[in-house]
């Protein structure tokens, strides 16, 4: 059932909510059942998608057009512009609401800029076929559209100065294997668990500037994030995850091999993941990302003495 446009005033959850939890009613695309965590869902423009929900009966977009609905499914057209839309499926008393991000697609973009964003070039600027597969575009108010229970669209935005909009490439399968660390995590863990991202998604010209020189770096592609988990209250530092009353390298590759062991159950991206140490700027962190095949290197010792807590 199409309800009317009344419905779409409705408006995202955003990162200053209490964490929603899992989605109240499941969605598959295209035959994919999301990941229970998942709230979020990315298309070209005027694609079409086949959406169906076993618990749901109720469909409401705030963009594109409804080709059908029977009940539990609909087909639905995506808009031909791009920007951040709302599904809200319903059924009975329960509601959620999926983010759907029409992307633009990298054959629209030529440049080391786009809309004057300064993304700079892949590879050696000659290929598109080095460039990401496609951009999201994000102003302001799409910074808190909550694309999982726990993370929002901003958190991935690489850390560029400069006007709105903004552009980042990201690939959802990566909120798929943070949410699967934090459940996986909590189930050994006492004290209630986040995950910060400390760095998303990077463009070549800040990957650049930072001193990376590396031309395939996962960040580069959306696929990536380096991340820390933290205890409540937040303190902006990797918590004692192996709680041996220590802060340091050996947290993070306790959460590497949680990463691991997620991998080998079956359902999520094998990737990347390496601990990386203290330094005089920041805490220890993990780098996570899902390119698809089994990755990892060398860590340090600290560099930061005797960081006990």
């Amino acid at each position: 059932m199409i309800l009317p446009s009344l419905m779409w005033l409705m408006v995202f959850s955003t990162s200053s909510d209490p964490d929603p939890g899992p989605a109240l009613l499941g969605l598959s695309v295209d035959g994919e059942v999301l990941h229970p965590a998942r709230m979020s869902i990315i298309c070209a423009p005027g694609e079409i998608l086949d959406l169906s929900s076993p618990d749901g009966d109720s469909w409401h977009f705030t963009s594109g057009e409804p080709l059908s609905c029977e009940g539990s499914s609909v087909a639905w057209t995506a808009p031909v512009s791009h920007g951040v839309f709302r599904l809200t499926l319903s059924s009975a008393d329960l509601v959620q609401e999926y983010a759907v991000i029409v992307v633009i697609e990298a054959s629209r973009w030529r440049t080391p800029t786009l809309n004057s964003f300064p993304v700079g070039l892949y590879g050696d600027g000659n290929s598109r076929d080095d460039n990401p597969d496609c951009f999201i575009e994000m102003n302001p108010c799409d910074e808190g559209v909550r694309l999982s229970s726990h993370f929002t669209l901003g958190e991935f935005l690489g850390h560029v100065e400069g006007p709105y909009p903004q552009y980042l490439s990201l690939d959802l399968r990566l909120l798929d294997k943070l949410e699967a660390l934090i459940n996986e995590i909590g189930d050994e863990y006492p004290e209630p668990v986040d995950i910060h991202v400390m760095s998303g998604f990077r463009t070549p010209s800040y990957n650049s500037a930072i001193g990376n020189e590396t031309d395939f770096s996962a960040h580069l592609y959306g696929t990536a994030a380096d991340i820390w988990v933290e205890g409540y209250p937040p303190n902006n530092l990797m918590d004692d995850v192996d709680r041996n009353k220590r802060v340091d390298v050996g947290d993070g590759q306790h959460i590497v091999d949680i990463v691991r062991r997620i991998e080998a159950s079956g359902g999520i991206s094998f990737g990347g993941a390496s601990a990386y140490r203290w330094t005089p700027l920041h805490g220890p962190f993990v780098h996570i990302d899902v390119r698809g095949r089994p990755a990892s290197w060398q860590t340090q010792l600290n560099l930061v003495p005797d960081p006990v807590i």
